[in-house]
């Protein structure tokens, strides 16, 4: 029977929404098979979990409760958080910056002629002006009811005792990185968790591709397309 060490899971939340743009569906329904609160919870995921064990939950703002019940379910201890805060493309994050600066560079040179060393302290007074640089406005810009959601949040839990297996502690519990296609996460969280546990034995549910020194399952996955979650932890279980 396969028993995993180390478990990230990224499940098809279910929120009843039905939201729209003129004819565009953003809910969820819209972009993948979900699955209900009730069904996600009760996944036997305990039954291919090792007695020493991690598992990394994403779970949306809306769904916290369900996520630390869903954690409980599965037979681990919620204790910590990581998370995701999206931010715009790194090209965009110093667009405007860039464009202040060939502006005030193309007018002096205009006013003055080609005079080098009053492009180099224009460039020199612009790049003095960083160390005051905003790191908010390199937040992306999101959709919330009340709060524009620019994070997501992983609920980071513990099944036994599995420091033994940690062999790296710089690990920060914060990830920027840019945001992808709906609902889609970036690798950042599964490479520092290879970092901190490069021996354990790695599961992804619901995954949507392979990934190297891993077991990738989910119905968007090639090695499960099509595959039922529940169909695909049965099937680990008889490993």
């Amino acid at each position: 029977m396969a028993k995993f060490n180390l478990i990230v899971a990224d499940c098809p939340w279910s929120f009843g929404d039905t939201l729209q743009m003129s004819r565009i569906k953003r809910g969820a329904s819209a972009q993948y098979n979900t699955l209900s609160d009730f069904d996600i919870t009760n996944l036997n995921v305990e039954s291919i979990a090792a007695d020493d064990a991690v598992l990394a939950l994403c779970v949306p703002s809306s769904k916290l409760q369900v996520g630390l019940d869903t954690m409980m379910s599965w037979g681990f201890e919620q204790t910590q958080t990581f998370i995701w805060v999206k931010t715009k493309k790194p090209g965009n994050i110093f667009k405007e910056i860039k464009k202040d600066i060939r502006d005030k560079i193309r007018t002096a040179s205009s006013n003055a002629g080609f005079d080098l060393k009053n492009i180099f302290k224009i460039v020199r007074q612009e790049l003095d002006g960083l160390d005051t640089f905003d790191l908010n406005q390199s937040l992306s810009f999101y959709m919330g009811r009340l709060f524009r959601q620019t994070h997501e949040i992983v609920l980071v839990g513990k099944r036994g005792s599995p420091y033994s297996n940690l062999k790296n502690k710089s690990q920060r519990s914060v990830l920027f990185d840019v945001n992808l296609k709906h609902s889609a996460k970036p690798e950042g969280l599964q490479e520092r968790l290879e970092l901190m546990f490069p021996e354990s034995q790695k599961l992804e549910l619901f995954a949507r591709r392979e990934r190297e020194g891993w077991v990738c399952v989910g119905n968007q996955c090639a090695s499960s397309l099509n595959e039922d979650i529940r169909d695909s932890i049965k099937r680990l279980k008889s490993i």
